[in-house]
């Protein structure tokens, strides 16, 4: 039977396992076979488009935004904004004399085995030399388009992809695309040309490559800001928005320029949300300027638009002391949920009554809650705070007294009560909470019965749950995340979250997680308007002075 003759479905799943060019050869051999593939064709490889950073991706998008048959179907745009951050080493000379180490140790294991020698130490020069420059272009390219020429590009295009109702950010480590990604799965735009890295020389840095949330933060801040101007230049509303993705890192707060003239514009455009993706890292470095202005403004973002999310990711870190806790209890008054059915709070400082405030709008229609590096700051009033972790303190968790770990305990159980009584949750998450920058280790007794998800409550969570984190130790220790699906568990979520076990996580003991506000305890020096400073363990319940403390944003 000749293909052109197979029902449509059948020539669909074919054409579902040929590579992106053997597909687009086939389609053009009739133009039968064209006409009815393409809503399959162009459904698998343009309707999502992730957008490497590099001059080969920037020019591919154009050819898309002028291709009358294309263009229509492309609803999504991911930006990636990270590339090599943390590989290699920028001295040259170093990059070759660990790069012919490496072929050294190649070649040795090739002649063990009896394979073909590699080439010659001249020949291995020349090569690393041309790598090393190739790398070398690319990044500069890189950081010229993510500095301004981005927004060029994405202002001609995004009037004519009239489709779009998704842009955001996502990023991927280095290893990941060299060496897993394939076009097949992963339809990024530049990748190709990217893959001209993926040898032996490249893949043996990886083993020291840095994925640092730190070094992505501020290619983010960079990138969303000309996202931001373009959607403005463009006019363009859009339903869903993500300034990080499926690594929550979180954009640097002082690489973000969005003035108020700006944001005045952007405001109307983003009514319709329903999806939110927003990561605030306030600092990178403890020297770093606090810009109060742009970050009241991307708050007063969020309340505007949230009637009508239904998704929210939201973290405001402030990795090198604790944030005022002024700002998310302001944030908890103002802000209204009516459509919201799924939350993931990510490196968040909050107290009890302030995330029961927060969540409370959105009881009627939530379902499904994700805490990750969360950390309340409420004050311990009937024992005496043990101050602020340092070096020289970094075992506060194995020091406190009884009396201060069951105020703690206690904190986190009418927080776990209120989401037992007040929300009809079907999928709760909960992974490294803290108490004040100090993780908290759970035990979980009800491992069994609590049901075990399939992947992970996040919408931009890439990959899956590995397997191991559910089953190393179902009761703590190494487990990392602690799911509760309401689908599959045998028992209610009050019963098997008011049963979770605490106690404090000994810094000396292993490599705890790096919560909210661990290096100190002042509230945020310089973010303030006036002068007031709560000494540790201590909030005032009624300060004259705490309205001035923060401007109405």
């Amino acid at each position: 039977m000749p293909i052109i003759s197979l029902p449509l479905e059948i020539l669909t799943r074919i054409c579902e396992h040929l590579e992106p060019q053997e597909w687009g050869a086939l389609r053009i051999t009739c133009h039968q076979i064209y006409g009815n593939t393409l809503e399959a064709y162009a459904t698998r490889y343009f309707k999502s488009l992730s957008l490497l950073l590099t001059r080969d991706s920037l020019d591919h998008l154009v050819e898309v935004a002028a291709s009358e048959t294309l263009r229509n179907w492309v609803q999504e745009i991911w930006i990636i904004p990270n590339l090599f951050e943390g590989w290699p080493q920028k001295d040259k000379e170093n990059f070759k004399s660990l790069g012919l180490a490496m072929r050294k140790q190649r070649r040795m294991l090739r002649m063990m085995r009896g394979e073909k020698e590699e080439s010659t130490s001249t020949n291995a020069e020349a090569e690393l030399d041309a790598l090393f420059a190739a790398y070398e272009g690319t990044l500069a390219d890189h950081r010229a388009i993510l500095d301004s020429e981005l927004l060029g590009v994405l202002e001609k295009c995004l009037p004519r992809l009239k489709n779009v109702t998704t842009v955001g950010l996502r990023s991927y480590p280095l290893e990941f695309l060299l060496s897993k990604a394939n076009y097949r799965s992963f339809r990024c735009l530049g990748l190709r040309e990217l893959k001209k890295f993926s040898t032996d020389d490249v893949r043996g840095h990886l083993t020291f490559a840095s994925f640092r949330k730190d070094m992505l933060s501020k290619p983010f801040g960079l990138a969303i800001s000309q996202v931001l101007h373009a959607i403005i230049k463009s006019n363009r509303k859009v339903r869903s928005l993500h300034t990080c993705g499926n690594y929550a890192c979180g954009m640097n707060l002082g690489s973000l320029k969005l003035p108020e003239s700006r944001y005045r514009l952007l405001l109307p455009l983003l009514s319709d949300l329903t999806a939110l993706h927003m990561c605030i890292r306030i600092k990178d470095h403890e020297q770093d300027k606090f810009k109060e202005e742009t970050f009241k403004r991307l708050l007063n973002i969020l309340v505007t638009v949230a009637p009508k999310l239904e998704i929210l990711t939201f973290a405001q870190w402030g990795p090198w002391e604790e944030l005022s806790p002024l700002y998310f209890e302001d944030l908890s008054e103002k802000i209204r949920f009516s459509q919201l059915k799924e939350i993931h709070l990510h490196s968040t400082e909050v107290t009890v009554d302030t995330l029961r405030q927060f969540l409370q709008t959105a009881a009627p229609t939530l379902k499904r809650l994700s805490m990750n590096m969360v950390s309340l700051t409420d004050a311990i009033i009937a024992a005496r705070d043990p101050g602020p972790i340092t070096e020289e303190r970094s075992s506060w968790g194995s020091l406190l007294s009884t009396e201060v770990m069951n105020e703690i305990k206690m904190l986190w159980m009418r927080s776990f009560q209120f989401l037992a009584d007040n929300l009809e949750l079907q999928f709760v998450q909960l992974s490294k909470l803290g108490y004040r920058g100090r993780e908290i280790k759970l035990q979980d007794d009800l491992y069994m019965e609590r049901g075990q998800p399939d992947a992970q409550p996040d919408s931009c969570a890439q990959p899956s749950i590995d397997p191991h984190d559910f089953y190393s130790d179902p009761r703590g220790g190494h487990l990392l995340d602690f799911y509760f699906d309401a689908e599959r568990a045998s028992i209610p979520l009050k019963r098997w979250i008011m049963q979770l076990q605490m106690e404090m996580c000994n810094p000396l003991s292993r490599a705890p997680c790096r919560l909210p506000g661990t290096s100190g305890m002042s509230f945020n020096r310089e973010g303030m308007r006036s002068l007031i400073m709560y000494p540790p363990g201590h909030v005032p319940v009624e300060d004259p002075g705490r309205r001035s403390a923060i401007l109405e944003f």
